[in-house]
This record gives structure tokens, C-alpha cells and sequence, in this order.
């Protein structure tokens, strides 16, 4: 995958990612319905039994009804959540992802989509790409001009905007399905946008209606659809023909996550709350906002080599973190020693710290110190002293001591942008080193930095050269594709 695509959920990793998601709330979990079963089953069949309402009713019928409806629409609002539910050693787990809609005919969309923000105030597209945990995108605005309908094809056909917006940041999904069009897009969307199309509701290869069943109190048909030999469950309301909720592809997620005998009852379910047809909708949800510092842009711009910390260089400010067993650690209980830290960003990086213990190990004079620092991202139901007695049993670890970041506050304070990241201090506490535990060649550039800076060398200062050099070349690629002159104008109106 290109550089700017994090590496959070390859397949190798799959399974332990799941471990990391921290459950929601339990009033959020929606109501328990049936997996998808296996194409070409007849189970719950009502085009079989005749004792069903609307019998007569076919799932081809119900669906082109359901188009026609939407075609029709001159508004349309929901907000949607997509909720990757599943059971992992007896616990259930639920990650809500936003998946929410507001369209009106003339050009007009807001929507959230994962990381991402999309409004279309019938004029001017404004993309923001917010809270991406490896990758300096959050200070790039995509605007584009457009005449009448939204451009969702030319937004999509920008490779970090599908990325994000297409739920790969967010979801074991299974990135050899990346190419073309983004496979998660709300069918609402689909089905409103001309040039969007929903290959499970539009695109049926065939389809079976089931036993009809309720969805927030209200009665729905309920059709299976398969196509490319994926099925899909939708709930559509008997009376208003607006998609409720709708049961997803299992095939869309990475293998191992579906056949991995640890993780169980996978499902990938959206719910529409609150959605409504031809309701007003208020100009102000369409508005383009100036994000601020964020830089104006035709297209968004992948970084030539992700910045751990923008500290590096400097004596970092006073944090804290939590020891074991749950006593304070400030900052300058480093001081005096060349200090190592491995910053985590969940289950799913653990496996670096066996090699950074070894590292340790091979550094085992009174010069050195490690340390290991994972958040809350990293905590599971039973709190921290379960993670670290995972953390030392999995990596059989000896030589390193790990500590908490609650809020991961030192974290924001150290201007982390890449997670998991090794950065070394000083004696002072100057931040002299940083590379992103993806760097294949990371231990041994770790072992290099620290035996330089022990016996006195400012590593830093290379650092700084080395990043200044391709920063200058970013920059220059943001002013190539600059959308100056658009903001001006969204300010000017």
C-alpha cells in the first residue's frame, strides 16, 4: 500500500485488533438479528409461506420500489451509525463507525463518513479528514468546485480521501477490494447520488424475501440480496420504503476475522436512526466550513515520510504517567539517564515490544533506561493491571517497565503524530530521536541513536535536517494544489 495508508488493520494482525475495540454502551447495541446465511438459502423464506402479510409482494418488487422511492426524494436525512459488532473469549464487543446522510436535491450533502467529514452546499464540495492516529492529514481541506450534482466520483477517485472515507482507516477490511469505488458507502447515499450506485440493492444479482420483522417499532419487509456472491440482509419500512437497517457482506472484512475460531457471531449491521424523506432541511447543514490553520486543496497529498514527534530537538514539557502498581511518574524521574520510551496504540502493536526488551537487554548498563507506555486505547474491561500482565506474559518481557497514559496526555503533550513510535530522550530530556515502530529498520536505528547520544552526540540535529529536507518538498505540493482562491470565496459568501 502506498505511505499514507496506516497499517492498523493488516491481516496478519487482524484478530488482535479486534482485542483492542473498547465496548460502547450497551443502550447503543441494536437489537440481535440473524447472520446472513450461505447464498441460495431458503431459510425464513416468505416467498415460501403464505401466511404472511403482502405475500404477493416479491423481493424484486420490494426493491425497485425502494429505488424508485429514493429517485424520488427531494430530501433526505438520517443518522446513521455502521456497527462492526462480534464476540471475542465470551465478551461482546461493539465498534460504532458514523455512517450518517443529509441530502437535498440541487447539489446538497453533509455527511460523516469514518474519519471523515463531506459537506456540498450545491456549489463547492468541502472534504476534512479528522483524527487520523498515523498520518499528518489533519491539516489538509480538499474543496472543489462542481455545477450540479455532488462529485462524489471525483471525490473517490482521490486515493486518501477513498481510503478514509471508504472505512479502510477504521475496519478490518480487506484491502485487496480497494480499487474503484469504496464498497462501505451508505446505500442511502448510493441510491440518492445518480453517479453512486449500491451493488446490493441496485446491482442484485437475485434476491429472497424473508419473514418480515420490526426495527425500532416499526414493521419492515426484510430481502436478502446476494451479488458478486455476497449477501446482504435489508429491513425496509413497509410503509415509507426507507432502508431501517441493513446487514453487510461478512466478505467484505479481512479473512482471518471471519474464519478465526477465537472470534465469534461477526456482524457488520447499519442502522438509519432517525432517517425521513422531504423533510426541510436547514442551509446551515450544508455550510463549508474554514477549518482554520487546515490548508486549502484541490486534492489531498500524501506525506513523504510520516514525523513521529514534532519535538524532536527540544526539551519536552513536564508529563506524567502511571507506574505500577498506579503511583505518579513525572517527566524528570527520566532525567540523568538516555531514556527509551515505546509508545503503544493498542493490542495490535504488541508484538514490538519483545524486540524492545531484547533491546534492553542488550543495553543492560546503568546509562540506559525503557520504558513502555500504553492508554486507554490499550485497557479491556478488567483496567490496566491485566494489560501489563498480558503484555509480560505474550512478550515474556524482563527488562523494560511499562507505564500508563491515562487520556493519553503526555502523548498529546510530546505532539505524538505516529503510534506505536520509539523516541529517545537525554540526560536533559531533550527528545533527540523518534521513528515509527513500521520502520522495518526501527531496533537498529533505536540501538545506533542511543549509544550515539550516550556518548554525547546531538542526534537531533540530523533528524531535524533529514525531516526539514522532505517537509520542503510537502510544502511545495501543497502549494501545487492549492484551493486558496475557493476558501476566498466560501469567506467572501
Amino acid at each position: 500500500m502506498n505511505g499514507f495508508i496506516s497499517s492498523k488493520y493488516r491481516s496478519v494482525l487482524a484478530a488482535v485488533v479486534l482485542m483492542a475495540c473498547i465496548g460502547c454502551d450497551p443502550a447503543e447495541v441494536p437489537k440481535s438479528v440473524d447472520l446472513p446465511s450461505e447464498p441460495g438459502s431458503t431459510a425464513g423464506s416468505a416467498e415460501e409461506s403464505g401466511d404472511l402479510h403482502d405475500s404477493e409482494l416479491m423481493s424484486a418488487e420490494i426493491l425497485a420500489s425502494v429505488i424508485e422511492r429514493y429517485a424520488q426524494a427531494e430530501s433526505y436525512q438520517d443518522q446513521a451509525v455502521l456497527y462492526l459488532n462480534y464476540q471475542l473469549e465470551g465478551r461482546q464487543t461493539q465498534e460504532p463507525q458514523r455512517w450518517s446522510t443529509v441530502w437535498e436535491r440541487g447539489g446538497k450533502y453533509a455527511g460523516a463518513l469514518f474519519n471523515g467529514k463531506v459537506a456540498a452546499n450545491g456549489g463547492i464540495l468541502s472534504c476534512y479528514i479528522f483524527d487520523i492516529e498515523s498520518e499528518n492529514l489533519d491539516n489538509q481541506h480538499l474543496l472543489m468546485t462542481y455545477q450540479s450534482n455532488v462529485p462524489f466520483a471525483k471525490l473517490f477517485s482521490d486515493s486518501i480521501a477513498k481510503y478514509f472515507l471508504g472505512g479502510y482507516s477504521d475496519l478490518p477490511l480487506d484491502e485487496t477490494k480497494i480499487e474503484g469505488s469504496p464498497s462501505l458507502l451508505p446505500p442511502p447515499l448510493t441510491l440518492l447520488a445518480p453517479e453512486l450506485s449500491s451493488p446490493w440493492i441496485q446491482g442484485s444479482e437475485q434476491s429472497l424475501r424473508l419473514a418480515d420483522g420490526d426495527v425500532d417499532g416499526r414493521s419492515c419487509y426484510v430481502v436478502r440480496s446476494l451479488s458478486d456472491d455476497m449477501t446482504a440482509d435489508i429491513w425496509i419500512d413497509r410503509e415509507t420504503l426507507i432502508i431501517h437497517q441493513m446487514s453487510l457482506p461478512l466478505k467484505l472484512l479481512v479473512g482471518e476475522v471471519v474464519t478465526s475460531p477465537e472470534i465469534k457471531e461477526v456482524q457488520l449491521l447499519a442502522k438509519f436512526h432517525k432517517a425521513i424523506f422531504d423533510e426541510p432541511i436547514a442551509t446551515a447543514k450544508f455550510a463549508i466550513e474554514d477549518r482554520g490553520d487546515a490548508t486549502p486543496l484541490e486534492k489531498f497529498v500524501a506525506l513523504p515520510e510520516a514525523i513521529p514527534s514534532r519535538l524532536i530537538g527540544q526539551a519536552v514539557p513536564g508529563f506524567q504517567l502511571i507506574g505500577d502498581p498506579g503511583v505518579p511518574v513525572t517527566s524528570d524521574q527520566f532525567r540523568g539517564k538516555v531514556t527509551a520510551v515505546l509508545w503503544l496504540a493498542g493490542l495490535s502493536s504488541y508484538s514490538s515490544v519483545r524486540d524492545f526488551d531484547l533491546l534492553a537487554r542488550d543495553l543492560s548498563d546503568n546509562r540506559f533506561q525503557f520504558g513502555v507506555v500504553y492508554s486507554d486505547a490499550d485497557l479491556k474491561e478488567l483496567g490496566s493491571l491485566e494489560v501489563v500482565d498480558e503484555l509480560a506474559t505474550v512478550s515474556d518481557v524482563k527488562n523494560v517497565k511499562f507505564y500508563f497514559d491515562r487520556a493519553m496526555k503526555a502523548s498529546k503533550l510530546l505532539q505524538m503524530n505516529v503510534v506505536p513510535s520509539v523516541v529517545v530522550f537525554d540526560e536533559t530530556m531533550q527528545l533527540q530521536f523518534a521513528v515509527p515502530v513500521e520502520n522495518s529498520n526501527w531496533k537498529r536505528d533505536l540501538k545506533a541513536a542511543m549509544l550515539r547520544v550516550a556518548d554525547g552526540e546531538n542526534v537531533a540535529d540530523e533528524m531535524r535536517a533529514s525531516y526539514g529536507r522532505f517537509i520542503e518538498s510537502y510544502k511545495k505540493q501543497l502549494q501545487a494544489v492549492s484551493a486558496q482562491p475557493l476558501l476566498d470565496r466560501v469567506k467572501g459568501n
